[in-house]
């Protein structure tokens, strides 16, 4: 009898502590999470006029996705320039550089969504 109390009691601790390890472990990701999204939305509140306001929530200071909007915006940039850069290339006529430059503006943000999955 006791052997069988002792082997329960060892199953009900092992469950009690995978418990505790997923709980510990999901309130270390939502404090994370909180820690980054009270970084972002932090400064937004701070602010006193609509631009600022705007600023802050579009750059907010220490923010940690810098980096990535960063090289996003680079990688659209370059692809433009290359756009241009190929358009003046091979194009002559100044009305067809400035229709493919117009249709970069138009394509460029959709092409951007669909190259770099900013959902």
């Amino acid at each position: 009898m006791s052997k069988e109390r002792a082997r329960r009691r060892a199953e009900r601790e092992a469950a009690a502590a995978a418990e505790r390890h997923k709980r510990e472990r999901s309130r270390r990701r939502s404090e994370q999470r909180a820690a980054v999204t009270g970084t972002v939305a932090q400064p937004v509140s701070a602010a006193r006029t609509r631009l600022g306001r705007w600023w802050r929530r579009r750059f907010p200071p220490n923010d940690p996705l810098a980096g990535r909007r960063r090289r996003r915006f680079l990688v659209v940039l370059t692809l433009f320039l290359a756009i241009q850069a190929v358009a003046w290339f091979f194009i002559p006529s100044w009305w067809g550089r400035l229709g493919v430059l117009l249709v970069t503006f138009i394509v460029l943000p959709a092409a951007s969504v669909l190259l770099l999955d900013r959902r």
